[in-house]
């Protein structure tokens, strides 16, 4: 359960991705009164999950590496299920038909049992529900677009689609995309400049459904041709196998390119071509989707101020974190929402130190600077 201290500065966080949704852990955790704005229905940005009539897909960010601190925010009750899990493949697929065996003759079954290769931690049962687990104890709002932002005295006043938001906000948090986030830093020319210069290259995306077993790796990048990367939906940990099988396919930044105009109809044939000569035999699949994934990885982030993750503005306290500034993993933009939160923090703790009156001597009497520290709750930020 996460605590608020009374009168703590209220922080707006637009943007309900992992980094908007790590920024807003983080500063709950200290203290602070974070509330979330989401555009869409629901969470997760590139953690992103939809239910098709094959099943689920992840349809965004397939698997996280690096050191995060997610599982530590999606930590289950007692008799729940975790809602992270360490994905593992066989280095040697054991389904595949082996020469010898398929024609009935002995084989010698010695060293038959497969090492398992780490290939990283996903949601369980979809990346969309870690999304969801870190939401949950938050003041989140989805449908909640916010269209223009600006400072009012010592406070930011947030519009949305239709009104002004009647509430009043110490601090704004943009964790969004920079094309998305530019309307929202008028007043900051620092971060104006810095976002204007960030680029994103999108990607062509097949979801593909097959009631036939396909013997492919469960995960696996290329480095030439259309297809990037492909990922088995129904390998993951938390996921039915029992249904169809369900693949991934991601083509390549230069692929995507040299396609974008195509229809979406095209793009799956050509896509489902090459998958299948990946394969080595036909596929017939029951069930196919593209989209065109927009803002899929950032080509040219913001420049970091001092080397920091993110940007901020203290004048204004005004921050932006995740793709914007740094690469386009989960754990590069948790690690951005994460070290905003910091910051912010030690901001807002500097403004109320110098904002407490002196405490004459006849009234302080033995009170010492600790006693008066944790007299005045939520000084510190933290829980």
């Amino acid at each position: 359960m996460l605590v608020v201290h009374r009168g703590a500065p209220r922080v707006a966080v637009v943007g309900a991705g992992i980094g908007g949704l790590s920024c807003a852990r983080e500063l709950a955790l200290r203290g602070y009164d974070p509330v979330v704005f989401e555009a869409s229905d629901r969470v997760g940005g590139r953690c992103s999950s939809q239910a098709t009539r094959a099943g689920w897909f992840d349809d965004g960010a397939q698997v996280i590496n690096g050191t995060t601190r997610l599982a530590a925010y999606t930590a289950p009750q007692p008799g729940q299920l975790a809602a992270s899990h360490t994905w593992t493949m066989a280095t040697r697929p054991v389904d595949v038909e082996r020469p010898g065996k398929a024609a009935g003759c002995d084989v010698d079954d010695a060293g038959d049992e497969p090492s398992l290769e780490l290939i990283g931690t996903v949601g369980v049962p979809t990346m969309r529900a870690m999304a969801d687990a870190m939401a949950k104890p938050l003041d989140l709002r989805l449908d909640s677009p916010i269209h223009h932002a600006h400072r009012s005295g010592t406070n930011w006043v947030l519009q949305g689609a239709s009104a002004i938001i009647d509430e009043d906000f110490q601090a704004l948090v943009l964790a969004l995309p920079a094309p998305l986030a530019l309307p929202l830093v008028n007043e900051s020319a620092l971060l104006r400049a810095a976002l204007r210069g960030v680029r994103y290259r999108c990607r062509w995306v097949l979801l593909l459904g097959s009631e036939r077993a396909i013997h492919l790796p469960n995960h696996r990048e290329f480095h030439s041709g259309p297809i990037e990367r492909i990922a088995a939906m129904h390998s993951k940990p938390g996921r039915s196998s029992a249904v169809p099988q369900r693949w991934f396919i991601e083509a390549s930044e230069r692929w995507s390119l040299e396609h974008a105009d195509d229809d979406a109809e095209a793009v799956a044939d050509e896509l489902l071509a090459n998958f299948q000569a990946h394969a080595g035999r036909p596929v017939a699949p029951h069930f196919l989707r593209t989209h065109n994934w927009q803002h899929a990885y950032v080509d040219a982030p913001a420049p970091q101020a001092e080397g920091r993750r993110y940007l901020w503005d203290e004048r204004l306290l005004l921050g932006v974190c995740g793709d914007s500034v740094v690469p386009s993993r989960v754990d590069q933009v948790h690690r951005s929402g994460a070290l905003l939160a910091a910051q912010l923090a030690d901001s807002l703790v500097a403004r109320r130190w110098r904002s407490v009156p002196a405490v004459p001597p006849a009234v302080a009497g033995h009170t010492d600077m600790t006693t008066m520290i944790h007299a005045r709750p939520g000084l510190l930020g933290t829980a």
